[in-house]
């Protein structure tokens, strides 16, 4: 079983990027937190402990990390992996988007991977660089 610690973010497409970032920090009140940069439109916003991420863009198609999704974060992610592969799940690893980012955006984001729950619903497993 994969052992989970905790909900790290929520992840929204919005159609219009500006409009969703007055919305979210003018109307929610929401603070912006640092994202690294890539090359999605969007934003990230603090709550509590949690993120809000909003995303501009087009849908793609399989499983998609820039669609909507929530994020858990996972206590040892190569053991996540390994079960993800021993149940034989498809799954899309974030090692080759990692792979291309600055290093201070690779401590941002850790380590991650995509799986799909039975209805489509997608899920990024994650677990966060140690400082």
């Amino acid at each position: 079983m994969i052992k989970t610690t905790t909900l790290n973010h929520v992840a929204v497409r919005v159609s219009d990027v500006e409009k969703s970032k007055h919305f979210y920090e003018n109307v929610i009140g929401l603070p912006k937190i640092p994202r690294p940069k890539i090359n999605i439109p969007g934003e990230w916003y603090g709550i509590g402990n949690n993120a809000l991420h909003i995303i501009g863009g087009e849908p793609r198609e399989g499983i998609d990390p820039t669609g909507p999704h929530m994020a858990i974060e996972v206590e040892d992610f190569d053991a996540t992996k390994a079960r993800v592969e021993e149940l034989g799940l498809p799954y899309l690893d974030g090692a080759k988007m990692v792979a291309k980012m600055t290093p201070e955006a690779q401590k941002m984001v850790g380590r991650q991977l995509w799986i799909r729950d039975p209805d489509g619903n997608v899920i990024e497993l994650r677990q966060s660089s140690k400082p």
